[in-house]
């Protein structure tokens, strides 16, 4: 199957495009990880349980990382994170299956808000900023949560050429980012703003989804520099562009799409 028919048989980008298929994108994943260990598991849905995927990737995967320092979620966390969740779900019914997958949720000891790694699967680990902070939980699970769908593609298709570079800056001054770190950064922050457009219809002037916004509009313009982009890589490109043209361009009564945003070809 090519990116493309792939891509289309997902649906789109999940939490970006409407009609994306969750359970087609999540059998996909089952499949490419027990193709990797055909005996690992007996039922392929026990290729999607967190710790069983992460001792997956620990056997399995070319690049390894350390887990992070953490423990269990109190029960009053875990309470925190239902409800934040089920507040998720009623402002955005369609999103409901992005979040009814198995999730491992862990209290970070770091002071750090909240973090993801797609060598640690279906693993959200959460701060104390998360549960204490000026930024909704909310904003914090759909930010983690695109990541790990967006890493699910990537299971499947990577973004980028193997001649990336891994010297990309984000709009926030984070530095060594690799392409596909820059085009998850766009994809949580196009995300976080469909959120709080449901949240508050049409409204688009509060200081955070401002900032959303030319958070969005920075990371495209750092991958559309140095477009190193696999064909998968090129569809999330465009949909991404495609929703800040939506969200952002067209609310401010300016039709035309950036020219700026539009990816070349990827260097050879």
């Amino acid at each position: 199957m090519t990116p493309d028919t792939f891509f289309h048989t997902i649906g789109g980008l999940p939490f970006i495009n409407e009609g994306v298929r969750p359970a087609t994108l999540l059998t996909a994943v089952a499949c490419s990880r027990r193709n990797a260990a055909p005996q690992a598991h007996d039922a392929l849905t026990d290729y999607l349980e967190p710790v069983n995927a992460r001792a997956l990737f620990k056997r399995l995967a070319a690049s390894q990382v350390e887990e992070f320092d953490s423990t269990a979620c109190s029960a009053v966390e875990q309470q925190s994170i239902q409800s934040a969740t089920a507040n998720i779900c009623r402002v955005s019914p369609a999103w409901r299956s992005f979040f009814n997958i198995p999730i491992r949720y862990c209290k970070l000891l770091q002071p750090m808000s909240s973090s993801t790694s797609a060598l640690i699967p279906q693993t959200i680990y959460l701060g104390e900023q998360a549960f204490d902070s000026a930024i909704p939980l909310e904003e914090t699970l759909v930010h983690e949560h695109a990541h790990i769908w967006l890493n699910f593609v990537m299971e499947v298709y990577d973004l980028q050429t193997s001649q990336a570079p891994r010297d990309y800056v984000l709009p926030s001054g984070t530095r060594g980012k690799t392409l596909r770190g820059v085009m998850a950064a766009a994809h949580f922050a196009a995300a976080a703003l469909r959120y709080y457009r449901d949240v508050s219809g049409a409204a688009a002037g509060t200081p955070r989804q401002v900032y959303l916004q030319r958070y969005l509009a920075g990371c495209l313009e750092i991958a559309a520099e140095r477009p190193y982009f696999t064909p998968m890589g090129r569809l999330v490109f465009n949909a991404l562009s495609d929703c800040h043209h939506d969200l952002i361009v067209s609310s401010q009564g300016n039709p035309t799409c950036p020219k700026s945003l539009l990816p070349a070809s990827s260097p050879t």
